[in-house]
């Protein structure tokens, strides 16, 4: 049966071995700049491929994995490559399982990244520890103009935490 429905014409159920071909030819390509695999079945395994092949290569600027079956372990992998990399400025990780220890690597790697600009973390698992974190990382970190954190359960403690980050921060332009 044919989809007609435009809305859903960019998913090509690329998986975890797909994101990995993705990931091997984007290790040693100098001119990719952008990658959008949102809704693509993309899990722990797939993200770390492409985290490692974020670590090699020099001019990837955004990376889009929106919608996919991302957990804590793949963002831990995105994390690690986020701390020492120099290009990224967009990274989608919305609707995707990244719970609270996921975003505490995250909230580890913007502590010292000084390139990424736009974090998208909506619609995953986050509650207020992992809000913590982020609101930390947010006290030290000078580049990231938006964070959009909608419909995650972060509760009051996490929203006081991130308010209190905002009375320091200088850089963040949007908290959605």
């Amino acid at each position: 049966m044919q989809n007609n429905d435009p809305t859903q014409q960019w998913l090509n159920n690329v998986g975890d071995g797909g994101a990995e071909c993705l990931a091997n030819a984007l290790s040693t390509n100098s001119t990719f700049q952008f990658l959008s695999l949102g809704g693509n079945n993309i899990g722990d395994s797939g993200a770390e491929c492409l985290a490692n092949a974020l670590a090699t290569n020099s001019t990837f600027q955004f990376l889009s994995l929106g919608g996919n079956k991302i957990g804590d372990g793949g963002a831990k992998c995105l994390a690690n490559t986020l701390a020492t990399n120099s290009t990224l400025r967009r990274l989608h990780l919305n609707s995707n399982k990244i719970g609270d220890g996921g975003a505490e690597c995250l909230a580890n790697a913007l502590a010292t990244n000084s390139t990424l600009r736009r974090l998208h973390l909506n619609s995953n698992n986050v509650g207020h520890r992992g809000a913590n974190c982020l609101a930390n990382a947010l006290a030290t970190n000078s580049t990231l103009q938006l964070l959009n954190f909608r419909e995650n359960n972060i509760g009051d403690d996490g929203a006081a935490s991130l308010a209190n980050a905002l009375a320091t921060n200088s850089t963040l332009q949007a908290l959605i």
